[in-house]
């Protein structure tokens, strides 16, 4: 199931945007931007299933944003692969969505699709 997140243009080039697409209350997926290159995950760190990773809306990434951070545990993640870099989760990942990019730049999540491979949409 494909569902709208947004318009292309109203991604932050270089941070990290939260959505609630399935409307449960709270983000449930998260976008990061970076130039021309969109990458999504799940809002779940690995280390505690159904924990949530930011600690404010949109705080997805650490101050240099050069890594995903769960807020709760301290994990780092590899933006790029979803991938544990440091904390209590080394070795697991964060779950991967897949995305789409319409005619009229709509991006869209494919929500019954997680996958714990690393997936980039080039745009």
């Amino acid at each position: 199931m494909r569902v709208k997140l947004c318009n292309l243009d109203d991604l932050p080039d270089g941070d990290a945007q939260g959505f609630d697409p399935l409307a449960k209350g709270q983000d449930t997926l998260f976008v990061i931007r970076q130039g021309s290159v969109l990458r999504a995950y799940l809002n779940d760190c690995p280390h505690w299933p159904g924990s949530p990773m930011a600690w404010r809306r949109h705080a997805y990434l650490t101050a240099d944003k050069k890594h995903i951070a769960c807020s709760g545990h301290g994990a780092l993640f590899d933006i790029h692969s979803g991938a544990c870099v440091r904390g209590p989760c080394v070795g697991q990942n964060l779950q991967v969505l897949e995305l789409h990019i319409d005619e009229k730049e709509d991006v869209l999540a494919e929500l019954g699709k997680f996958s714990r491979a690393h997936t980039i949409r080039n745009i």
